[in-house]
């Protein structure tokens, strides 16, 4: 049963350990310091911790550098040194959970973190989970405890505690969020409980699967609601129609609309979190084809463009190559998936993102002259173009493939030479649109 509470712990300072350094574990040692608490950051990466140490951000996070700078040296602290766990009454563990080549579980990454830090665990200290894994991974790690020694409920403690944060915007959300506490048993639920009420955060209370379940559940409604679009995207296609019109006909003002748009699909979680699922439902179709459906998205609409363009040896740019909107991750994006297709097809590709390091090209130089240019994430930078500029910039016959609707023409592959003759209709001329929309433009 799930109880809630919007009652505050002791707000008292704690020494806290939080293992791992990446974009939820540094997020969330920096917004525990701003909570007054004593924080230990520790990662096996050194170069990482150094970098840290300089107090630089290694990722973009909004609001983060600044705080990372007040705080570092005061009671913010980075290191390689598991031995810091001694000290902390709770020990957060923050660490990538993959898939194997099998896309199976693994918990190499828990298991590796479990041995190092086992000697420096101490009796009362409270440990938590927080990065997503497979139903049933808190339970192993109490199966772990208990025979390293521990009393598990009586002189430690074990919760998994999801983050549910949305990348790039963590130390906003962190506040805002209620976090689901899941104990292995009473007393640590409790104990979970009282440590994050005392950040003054609502608490959602369950045992430790319905809470690993629930993250999982998060993950997956989204994946599936993406898979959908995309799919409806293919069928409206199919009938020579625009997937933005319909969706706009079935959402405005409609109380039981919601439809969502098309895109690309990807990132570290969404990409395996359903793999976390399927091995144990007799018909794991839906979240399997999910899988299927946003993966082929790239080379479903790169076979689109070869319907208009012959791409060997042509001028081709991949414009955003983050998984999502406004953030610099390129962990699993689909972007390079574009660039692999593309390049089978002896394609000459170009990269640019305005916030991934390598790649913050000169935007007017690396369009010059391009022949495709293929809009994989709706960065904001990229709805501030200057259209009719960057018609002057590329071939006469670019090929726009724009699956995000950035430019706004409700159409996904076109020519560039046909945007502007596009944007100058009225609403009224654009409705000859309608009745003779295809896959290309008009």
């Amino acid at each position: 049963m799930v109880k809630r509470t919007k009652t505050p712990g002791k707000n008292r300072k704690l020494t806290i350990t939080v293992v791992g350094t990446g974009r939820v574990g540094l997020p969330l040692s920096i917004f525990l310091s701003t909570m007054g608490h004593l924080v230990y950051g520790i990662d096996t990466d050194q170069a990482k911790v150094d970098f840290i140490n300089k107090a630089r951000m290694p990722f973009l996070e909004e609001g983060a550098e600044p705080l990372l700078q007040k705080y570092l040296g005061q009671s913010l602290f980075f290191s390689t040194d598991f031995s810091t766990i001694a000290r902390a009454k709770v020990i957060i563990l923050t660490l990538g959970t993959p898939v194997d080549e099998n896309m199976n579980p693994s918990l190499v990454q828990i298991d590796k973190a479990l041995d190092t830090a086992k000697p420096h665990f101490k009796k009362g200290q409270l440990l938590i989970l927080r990065s997503t894994v497979s139903p049933g991974t808190t339970e192993y790690v109490r199966s772990y405890l208990t025979e390293a020694g521990f009393k598990i409920g009586s002189d430690f403690f074990l919760a998994f505690c999801p983050e549910r944060i949305a990348e790039g915007r963590s130390l906003a959300e962190l506040a805002e969020i209620p976090q689901i506490v899941g104990g292995v048993e009473r007393l640590s639920t409790q104990k979970a409980a009282e440590f994050f009420g005392s950040l003054n955060i609502e608490v959602n209370l369950t045992d430790s699967v319905s809470a690993e379940l629930a993250k999982l559940f998060t993950n997956m409604y989204r994946y599936i609601n993406f898979a959908i679009a995309n799919e409806f995207m293919i069928l409206a296609g199919n009938y020579h129609r625009d997937i933005y019109q319909i969706v706009d006909l079935v959402n405005r003002n409609y109380k039981r609309g919601g439809l969502a748009l098309p895109g690309l699909t990807g990132g570290p979680c969404l990409f395996k979190d359903g793999f976390f699922l399927v091995g144990d439902v007799p018909f794991p179709d839906l979240i399997v084809n999910s899988w299927k459906i946003n993966e082929s998205i790239p080379l479903f609409l790169i076979k689109k463009v070869r319907e208009r363009i012959r791409l060997e040896g042509k001028k081709t740019v991949i414009l955003g190559l983050a998984f999502k909107a406004e953030i610099d991750d390129i962990r699993e994006s689909l972007a390079f998936k574009v660039k692999k297709a593309l390049e089978r097809e002896r394609a000459k590709v170009f990269l640019h993102d305005p916030y991934v390091p390598g790649y913050q090209n000169n935007l007017e130089e690396i369009t010059k002259d391009a022949d495709l240019i293929f809009l994989a994430t709706n960065h904001e930078f990229y709805k501030k173009l200057d259209i009719a500029h960057v018609r002057k910039l590329v071939s006469k016959n670019c090929v726009v493939c724009d699956v995000w609707n950035i430019f706004k023409t409700n159409k996904i592959i076109f020519t560039i030479k046909s945007l502007e003759s596009h944007l100058a209709k009225t609403p009224i001329e654009g409705l000859g649109d309608i009745f003779e929309s295809k896959w290309r433009d008009v």
